[in-house]
């Protein structure tokens, strides 16, 4: 399945979607208003084996891998900072890499290095770090798709450094070659989607479902889809066209509109309380 062309019944005149028989307008409104406020920046960790970062390595496979360098006024100040820290500009876009020597606080990785079932190794390989970088970059509300690229340039080049075990990010940890790849699709001229957003799937009562972590750092609300007919292989790639689609396109979705891969599909959109995340989010009738 590729990335949705369709989504949703459109307004010739505006051709943004249709709201349902009903639906307030002002709600629509104020729930997108409320999704763009939460657009943030990025903040993951990279586990280490052991606290050391060779800084100079991640300078130079940030320049030769992803033809990105620091600002001109940062460059030099950031290449003279301590080894264990550096905090410089790409394109006016704050970046801070720095070394902790310790493991992530309160458990987390131990908690939800487990939900990864495209590593089945995670929690056995996280569980060995005793250090981590903190990647944080700062939120570009006017361009997160920006800062996103950037975000996944400067992972990608501490990645690759011999003492790495994975990454801790959107919500569960990725193993550095899962990572790499996807990051990959940057230098096709294709957004990582998949560098952004994870999907979770699950059984529940009634079928299986999936959901959402990533969605809300481009000012989206995380999607989720309930007691599906469909298999974990149909709603996987169905949950990343959309999260493709809503990202690529600068769409948000409202509650009470439909959405599908072509003119006839309907599938209905309902705001409401998270089912596996706290907060609220948005239910696709698949």
């Amino acid at each position: 399945m590729g990335l949705f062309g369709l989504f949703g019944k459109k307004k010739k005149e505006d051709n943004t979607l249709q709201d349902a028989p009903g639906n307030s307008k002002k709600e629509n409104n104020a729930a997108e208003g409320e999704q763009k406020n939460r657009t943030g920046g990025f903040v993951s960790f990279v586990l280490l084996s052991e606290p050391r970062w060779d800084k100079d390595a991640f300078f130079r496979t940030l320049r030769e891998e992803w033809k990105l360098t620091p600002d001109a006024e940062d460059e030099d100040e950031a290449e003279e900072e301590k080894d264990d820290t550096a905090v410089f500009t790409v394109n006016g876009t704050m970046i801070a890499v720095s070394l902790m020597p310790a493991p992530v606080p309160n458990g987390e990785v131990e908690q939800y290095a487990p939900a990864n079932y495209t590593w089945p190794e995670a929690a056995e390989v996280s569980s060995r770090h005793t250090a981590h970088l903190l990647i944080a970059v700062m939120g570009n509300e006017k361009d997160p798709v920006g800062a996103g690229k950037l975000f996944t340039a400067v992972a990608a080049s501490c990645l690759v450094q011999p003492n790495v075990l994975g990454i801790y990010t959107s919500g569960t940890v990725l193993s550095p070659d899962y990572f790499l790849r996807t990051a990959n699709d940057l230098k096709d001229g294709q957004l990582p989607i998949m560098s952004w957003v994870f999907v979770f799937l699950y059984r529940g009562k009634q079928g299986f479902c999936g959901y959402t972590i990533g969605l809300e750092t481009f000012g989206r609300e995380e999607l989720e889809v309930l007691d599906s007919s469909h298999q974990p292989s149909e709603i996987l790639p169905f949950l990343y066209d959309i999260c493709g689609y809503l990202i690529s396109g600068d769409v948000y979705l409202r509650d009470g509109e439909t959405i599908g891969s072509s003119a006839e599909e309907k599938l209905p959109i309902t705001r409401s309380p998270g089912v596996s995340l706290p907060g609220m989010t948005l239910k696709i009738g698949f």
